[in-house]
């Protein structure tokens, strides 16, 4: 099988990514190579698209600057990554994309939660479970004790990849009562990335917004909400690719079953205009798209 297999000892080096955030320079050669890294680490079979791609410690995404939005989130999830600091305090504050100028802002979202129609959460599409663990290789993690704070024995290294994950590039609107919040099918299928994870010790993501032709509603200044969203989860028995492909529909009637909305990725790419695992051979793709 021809594939780009991401190595689970891989990991995109704390040093590049500080150095960016630090607006430090750093040689081309190293930059390419761990940017490379990243991708081999976080995208399984090949990049769907690279128009925009953003590479960071814990996910890969491709920007959609038109909707204000990404195109695809990917990122790979194993027991170590699940080590999250406590959610609460600077953990939890949405940032600004340093390298970015055409992305949401805290502005965009004023007042769409409490608006009792919309209802609109920042829905992460990299999640918050997946910042955690010792990426650099050092035996030590942000937030040991999951107290929220930063003290001795922990590693502050690891402070960049929550910032990541709380970029507004990496959030989309979503509805919070019948989609991202307790029961929605958004918070289903989280969960069940959890339960694949624990089951095969690793899995592979891939998740985005799926939009078409229509208009559709927006929040603040020109940022776009999805009518549907997907979620594409891999993992690995006996070195043969297995796989879950959801498309959701995106209303206030999602307290659903997430089985109801099982389908074959040909499905999700033929509504994305998207080539999943471009790297795969035929044979395997054919395989690997029917469910």
């Amino acid at each position: 099988m021809s594939v780009l297999k991401p190595d689970s000892k891989t990991r995109i080096s704390l040093y590049y990514a500080i150095a960016l955030f630090l607006g430090l320079n750093i040689p081309f050669a190293d930059s390419q190579q761990l940017q490379t890294d990243g991708v081999s680490e976080h995208v399984y079979g090949g990049l769907p698209s690279s128009n925009n791609l953003s590479i960071r410690s814990a996910y890969v995404l491709d920007y959609n600057s038109a909707r204000k939005a990404p195109w695809w989130v990917a990122y790979r999830l194993d027991n170590n990554y699940r080590r999250t600091p406590k959610r609460t305090g600077k953990w939890k504050t949405y940032r600004n994309d340093p390298d970015r100028t055409d992305e949401p802002s805290e502005n965009d979202y004023s007042g769409v939660y409490s608006d009792p129609i919309r209802n609109y959460a920042r829905g992460h599409l990299a999640p918050y479970m997946i910042c955690g663990g010792d990426r650099d290789g050092d035996g030590m993690i942000l937030d040991a004790d999951r107290d929220g704070k930063v003290e001795e024995g922990d590693d502050i290294d690891e402070a960049i990849t929550v910032k990541e994950i709380n970029y507004h590039t990496n959030l989309t609107p979503q509805h919070h009562n019948a989609f991202n919040g307790s029961g929605g099918t958004w918070y289903q299928i989280e969960n069940r990335v959890r339960v694949l994870q624990e089951e095969h010790g690793e899995v592979w993501v891939l998740a985005g917004p799926i939009f078409g032709p229509s208009t559709y509603d927006e929040i603040g200044n020109g940022v776009q909400v999805a009518p549907m969203f997907f979620q594409i989860i891999v993992w690995e028995k006996l070195d043969e690719p297995h796989w879950e492909a959801y498309m959701l529909p995106h209303h206030q009637k999602a307290h659903q079953s997430i089985e109801e909305h099982r389908v074959s990725i040909r499905h999700i790419e033929a509504m994305t205009g998207l080539d999943f695992f471009p790297d795969l051979a035929l044979s395997e793709k054919e395989r690997i798209s029917t469910y």
